[in-house]
């Protein structure tokens, strides 16, 4: 059977990637892995003030096991911890929040992520850090279910202008390494999928990261700087499309959904529940992440 082009690069990648992010005795290319995201990178903020998450999530993830962003930090040599902003001063550098929105400015929101990060240290990012923007899909899930096409726009734009608003902050302060994916279309997840929603859905996520990859150019063109993109609802459709080669058998379903029936393996389902994937589906995006990183270590 011929293998996809996903297949073939991620499988391709990995002896780049073992290369470039496994040898101990190699200095680190960058200083320090820094967080600023959701609810696909949380580990452990929204639990310190909401208490803990029960099973099937991990460790107070919103998966089975490790998540996307700490999987990709670990195979760039860092351990990365909560920074626990949210209850006193930070103590770890992933300042991600399950239920932060880009485009407000409440406690778990990403300007107040950006404030724990930068007020102690005045102002000043470190210059040597990588940095890991992954923020804008629960504004995205706001829009696709908000009562009217101008509330939806409203939200749409509001998250593209706070995403906007931090990578300027970000880039002034100091930062020189950004990674920044898109999101996917929210209406292939199972809460979504064959509801009358999904076309609304699939309008609303094209419309975000439409403005978000203009946003990215804009920003690069007028700050002298290259982000790291990274296209992740084109990689969640290549795993729905070719889910067989990577090992899944359900691609459309919540694992949970069929636990009663005795049908829920989640090393083999996309989806652990109606909205999240499963900790097997962010082993690979942290795979597919870190071929992006290489490619920039390579230039």
């Amino acid at each position: 059977m011929k293998q996809s082009s996903l297949t073939v690069g991620l499988l391709a990648s990995v002896l780049s990637l073992s290369v470039l992010f496994s040898a101990p005795a190699q200095a680190k290319p960058f200083s320090q892995f820094i967080e600023f995201s959701g609810a696909l990178s949380d580990t452990g903020n929204y639990a310190s003030t909401h208490g803990e998450s029960p099973a099937p999530f991990y460790k107070n993830r919103t998966t089975n096991g490790p998540v996307a962003g700490e999987l990709l930090a670990a195979r760039m040599g860092f351990q990365v911890k909560s920074s626990n902003h949210l209850v006193g001063p930070a103590v770890g550098t992933n300042f991600a929040v399950r239920d932060a929105l880009a485009g407000a400015d409440g406690p778990d929101d990403l300007p107040q992520q950006l404030k724990a990060y930068l007020e102690p240290r005045g102002g000043k990012a470190d210059p040597d850090a990588f940095y890991f923007v992954f923020n804008g899909g629960n504004d995205v899930i706001l829009a696709a279910t908000a009562p009217t096409p101008a509330a939806s726009d409203k939200i749409i734009n509001d998250a593209v202008d706070g995403l906007e608003h931090g990578l300027r902050t970000l880039v002034k302060a100091g930062a020189k390494t950004i990674m920044a994916p898109n999101f996917i279309d929210i209406s292939v997840v199972p809460a979504l999928r064959n509801t009358p929603l999904a076309g609304h859905a699939r309008d609303v996520s094209q419309a975000y990261n439409q403005k978000f990859e203009a946003m990215l150019a804009r920003l690069e063109g007028e700050l002298n700087i290259h982000f790291i993109h990274w296209d992740f609802d084109a990689f969640l459709k290549g795993m729905i499309a070719h889910g067989s080669e990577f090992g899944f058998s359900n691609t459309l379903d919540s694992c949970e959904a069929l636990k009663a029936k005795g049908q829920c393996d989640p090393d083999h389902f996309l989806y652990l529940t109606e909205t999240f994937p499963t900790a097997k589906v962010h082993e690979f995006m942290a795979q597919a992440m870190a071929v992006e990183v290489a490619k920039r270590g390579a230039n």
